[in-house]
């Protein structure tokens, strides 16, 4: 876990796709500019477009300049992105590719790391792992990793078969599930407060916290992932993976210490103890929502969209409550929502604390997680109203921003793909957290298929989203943290 300079050989497969360009060019730009690489550090791109070593590095150019975190260009990194027009489906072009592999890592005078990005499609995934055994690419000396992007596959049993023809190329401790929200550091920040902060831990339980709520709501509309979300919805997008990871996170038992081994074994023994939904349940504790244009004319239908269905039934909103089947958390229940095109857009993780039966307040005590647009810890306590009996004043500690205004905040990739290159592993999701949480998930898609079709669309666009997630909280005398 620490930032120390690393080097090595990057493969970029799908190196002018949108993942690419969006993220992992501009990433791996801030990551030399920060001097988190070495000079014995390169990018080589592989893709079917047909590019030269000089019209890739202008099209990293025109990727960094978009990105996040971008205000000035090192024009040294730029020198060290090469290119080779690659065929994942032809043996011969990933022949050529390694004969590339060699001579930029002989320029370059790179460690034996290789990092081999899948920024391709899954359906993709068989053919370019198959012939980069074929064409003998890990055979070259040295540690050889595959990154993954989530979802890994869209059930648990595509998962299994995704990670069988993984494993025919890569060993297990090699490939590397990409979920970037365990990499922002103020979702790493819950488990490190937990962890520095007794008192926080001290409260941690049934005893202390009446629920609790992790809220990802987006203002963005699907836009141009019609195709995508037409496969996935919000269930697969955001549920499956980043939800759970943050759930992990946020529920799991505290470790001794804060290695990789102890944080792994916690989270899956976490995500193992959250029952499998029955279909009542799902029922029951399961929103799904789709939006429809909103009044003003700044969102479309999700019907409208590019590459959607008109009568489409996905998904693009879900509330779920979960219980977690330990004695810590038993009668705690968990509120989990994400949504596309909503009027709020923020992530944040609320610890509803237990009040007073005296306490008469509209503002719920609690403990809340910032993690974007804001960053830290608040809290939010009752005092004492002055020159009153006892009539309570509701106070807003945090979070500080003054604590983080000269910091830089990396984007998560970049401190994703640096743990990649020094090999570890502890905010990757391990293999048997992912096939847990596509257990959860797989049984809320079966109970879908047998329940009456959703009357969708059920919410405006920019308003918070259906009226069905107010409902989940109240019916337990909860309601959904507003943001202050």
């Amino acid at each position: 876990m620490s930032k120390k300079q690393v080097g090595g050989l990057l493969v970029l497969f799908g190196a002018t796709g949108d993942l690419a360009s969006r993220m992992l060019l501009p990433a791996l730009h801030q990551l030399y500019q920060r001097g988190l690489v070495s000079e014995n550090f390169a990018i080589l791109g592989a893709s079917r477009t047909k590019m030269t070593d000089k019209e890739f590095q202008e099209y990293a150019r025109k990727s960094v300049e978009k990105g996040s975190n971008f205000e000035k260009f090192d024009e040294s990194f730029f020198e060290h992105c090469r290119y080779q027009v690659t065929d994942n489906t032809k043996l011969e072009d990933l022949k050529q590719l390694r004969e590339k592999i060699e001579l930029v890592a002989k320029e370059f005078e790179t460690p034996d790391e290789y990092i081999h990005y899948y920024s391709i499609a899954p359906e993709l995934y068989d053919e370019t792992t198959m012939n980069i055994k074929k064409a003998q690419i890990t055979e070259l000396q040295g540690n050889h990793r595959v990154i993954i992007e989530k979802p890994f596959g869209n059930s648990l049993a595509t998962a299994e078969e995704y990670q069988q023809l993984l494993l025919k190329t890569f060993d297990k401790e090699e490939i590397y599930f990409m979920d970037h929200f365990p990499g922002m550091d103020f979702i790493q920040n819950i488990l490190a407060t937990r962890f520095y902060n007794p008192l926080i831990e001290g409260i941690w339980n049934n005893k202390f916290i009446e629920n609790v709520q992790i809220s990802l709501p987006e203002n963005l509309s699907i836009g141009t992932r019609g195709s995508f979300y037409e496969e996935n919805g919000a269930l697969l997008d955001m549920f499956q993976n980043h939800l759970l990871q943050i759930l992990a996170i946020v529920a799991m038992e505290l470790p001794d210490k804060l290695t990789t081994e102890m944080i792994h074994e916690n989270k899956l023994l976490l995500l193992q103890n959250l029952p499998t939904l029955t279909k009542e349940q799902v029922e029951q504790k399961v929103v799904r929502g789709q939006y429809k244009a909103d009044s003003e004319g700044k969102y479309k239908s999700y019907r409208s969209e590019e590459n959607v269905a008109s009568e489409s039934d996905t998904d693009t909103y879900v509330a779920i409550e979960l219980t977690i089947d330990t004695p810590l958390w038993q009668g705690v229940p968990f509120y989990l929502r994400t949504g596309k095109a909503l009027i709020e857009d923020y992530t944040a993780i609320d610890i509803l604390l237990k009040s007073s039966d005296a306490l008469d307040s509209d503002v719920a005590t609690r403990i809340t997680f910032m993690v974007e647009p804001a960053h830290g810890v608040s809290l939010v306590l009752n005092q004492k109203m002055p020159n009153n009996e006892y009539e309570p004043v509701t106070t807003f500690i945090g979070p500080d921003e003054e604590t983080f205004k000269d910091h830089y905040i990396a984007d998560p990739y970049e401190n994703m793909i640096h743990d990649a290159l020094e090999g570890d592993q502890t905010y990757f999701p391990a293999y048997d957290e992912i096939k847990e949480q596509w257990r959860l998930t797989d049984s809320i898609v079966a109970d879908w298929k047998e329940l009456p079709e959703p009357d969708f669309p059920n919410y405006r666009a920019n308003t918070f989203g259906p009226i069905e997630a107010e409902d989940l909280l109240t019916k337990n005398n909860h309601e959904w943290a507003k943001r202050i």
